[in-house]
């Protein structure tokens, strides 16, 4: 009756220890996939800035001109980046024309990054930037 007692209670510790090792691995898994998430987009604000401080004839710099443009980026390490550009004003200081634009740029690890995917294993993150030209 001990052993049988014994057993049964080796098991339940056995089972316990599993299921806690699996819970921190599964934790560290995210917050991994987290970081990528949040490097992805940090790519996604230097491309983005780049392309309208730099490349001002490019696409994103002509097309967020007059409004609202959205671009899709995948990436080599399986992550997308969406990048959104937004006008958000202009001004003349001291004689020279100032455009101001907003960056939403979000990084997940599901195409796209438009915010509705969900799962236990979808991670995003967004960040935001302010530039004037």
């Amino acid at each position: 009756m001990m052993a049988i007692f014994i057993i049964v209670t080796l098991a339940a510790i056995g089972v316990y220890l599993v299921m806690v090792s699996t819970g921190q691995l599964e934790a560290a898994t995210q917050d991994e996939q987290g970081t990528r998430a949040y490097q992805a987009a940090r790519t996604g604000v230097d491309w983005g800035a780049y392309q309208l401080l730099q490349n001002t004839g490019g696409p994103l710099a002509t097309g967020c001109a007059p409004g609202p443009v959205i671009r899709d980026l995948p990436l080599a390490n399986g992550f997308n980046v969406r990048v959104q550009c937004d006008r958000v004003g202009s001004e003349t200081e001291a004689g020279a024309p100032v455009t101001a634009y907003s960056l939403t740029v979000t990084g997940c690890n599901k195409n796209p990054c438009d915010g509705t995917s969900t799962g236990p294993t979808y991670v995003e993150r967004q960040l935001q930037l302010t530039l004037t030209r």
